[in-house]
């Protein structure tokens, strides 16, 4: 082990205009213009004998195909080993609309919703910011800090019936903490600011037709624009986000408020923090098999509810009216509710992660450490109380959970959450206890990599 090296790059993504905008099912229209670049921020840090890198990319999500084959393209076209690469989408709900699972074949066809010409150049982009990181490595140091900031908060609200309402919930739990890794050259100038904290970006709403970071991409620019941050390039990981949105939403104006502070607090944090210039790199890809969520009986009862309401609205006979609007309004309801289900049973059938005879689904977890420090990876949205849970181990100085890491499996929730319910619940793939089984053999794997060091 050596002196720490780093280095960072972006790569504009440039994605078209006039194509579908990915994260809200109730967005009307295309997308009309650019608010600001989206695009891939990576990193890549050195010890002289092991290397990791880490890319940050403005999309909603990417599944483990293409990120299997942006890490496998990078490996060919550096010395970085393709378990060292992570991959992390920022969550951007102003991100266009592609398919985040595979790149399109040669072939392939597709509506005027996509482009798949950018779709297939998209991870050579994503590869390429990494491959320009590793080769403008210099000797560095780091210095990591915690910062108060409270933009998230809870989005499961209990109502008097016990039922959960997707609404901000102040009284639930939430995270009060960024984390932050600044990663300096010899001279001082930061070389990358990283920062984790967990928060849906999804200030801007569905009536947004504009590309855009949300409130990671001002916090990314207040950073770069201080004197501070001025040269650095700017890394969001995003977190334990699946039950968490941002207390304020609707404009570019909030979402700048909420940046803005965002990247004051990390900046203040992490610049009086200790540098440390020699520190072990190590990484480690984790394979898990979850159990899928039972969904036979789910099925069964919402046909049967879908053949009721239909049934009474066709026996209608007292014209239009009233009771012929909230006869409808039921049957929309129980067809909604069935192609939900039946939806997550389609994935199950199409996903070649999945073993339908044994109901589960295959993923990985991507585990850095650099000294004390650690990052985990998940696969998908991660309940804040698991992500707690990881950053509380005593097993590192502080450990960043970074979600939508190397591949999508869609929300993790709590054990109880599944006995309440919620939209996050309704949607869940991976069954009860899966939560619970990411948090065991993510510490199990971190006791590991820490005994190793010793």
């Amino acid at each position: 082990m050596g002196r720490l090296q780093a280095g960072a790059a972006r790569v504009k993504l440039e994605p078209p205009l006039g194509i579908a905008m990915a994260g809200y099912g109730r967005r009307i229209g295309r997308a009309s213009g650019v608010h600001d670049d989206l695009a891939a921020q990576a990193v890549v840090i050195s010890d002289g004998a092991t290397k990791i890198a880490i890319v940050s990319v403005d999309v909603l999500a990417i599944g483990i195909r293409i990120a299997d084959q942006i890490r496998e393209a990078i490996a060919a076209k550096t010395d970085i080993a393709a378990d060292a690469i992570m991959i992390c989408a920022t969550h951007t709900h102003s991100a266009p609309l592609f398919n985040i699972f595979a790149t399109p074949a040669a072939d392939a066809k597709a509506g005027d919703d996509r482009d798949l010409e950018w779709e297939r150049a998209l991870p050579d982009k994503i590869a390429r910011a990494v491959v320009e990181a590793n080769e403008r490595l210099e000797l560095a140091s780091i210095r990591a800090a915690g910062a108060r900031f409270t933009l998230g908060t809870n989005r499961r609200l209990r109502r008097a019936d016990g039922s959960i309402q997707n609404a901000p919930n102040y009284a639930g739990v939430a995270d009060p903490e960024a984390l932050a890794l600044g990663v300096y050259a010899n001279d001082g100038a930061p070389i990358v600011i990283i920062f984790n904290y967990p928060c849906h970006a999804v200030v801007l709403c569905e009536d947004n037709l504009l590309y855009s970071r949300d409130w990671p991409g001002f916090a990314a620019d207040e950073i770069e624009s201080t004197a501070e941050g001025e040269g650095a390039i700017t890394i969001f990981l995003q977190g334990a986000t699946g039950n968490i949105d941002p207390r304020g939403r609707g404009s570019f104006e909030v979402a700048g408020e909420h940046g803005t502070a965002a990247g004051r607090a990390v900046l203040a944090a992490v610049g009086g923090a200790q540098a440390i210039e020699d520190a072990p790199v190590a990484f480690r890809r984790v394979p898990i098999t979850l159990k899928l969520r039972p969904l036979d009986d789910l099925i069964a009862d919402a046909r049967r509810c879908a053949a009721q309401t239909e049934a009474s609205l066709n026996n209608h006979r007292g014209g239009e009216g009233i009771q012929l609007k909230r006869l409808r309004d039921q049957h929309e309801l129980s067809l909604t509710q069935l192609a939900t289900i039946e939806g997550l049973e389609e994935q199950n059938r199409r996903d070649r992660r999945v073993d339908l005879a044994r109901r589960e689904i295959s993923t990985t977890l991507t585990l850095i450490t650099i000294g004390g420090l650690a990052i985990a990876g998940i696969p998908g949205e991660l309940f804040v109380e698991l992500g707690l849970a990881l950053k509380a181990n005593p097993l590192f100085d502080r450990t960043f959970v970074a979600g939508y890491c190397n591949d999508l499996i869609g929300y993790i929730p709590t054990r109880e959450a599944y006995a309440q319910g919620g939209y996050e619940v309704d949607t869940a793939r991976v069954a009860e206890g899966s939560g619970d089984a990411i948090v065991a053999t993510v510490l199990e794997s971190l006791m590991a990599m820490r005994s190793e060091r010793h």
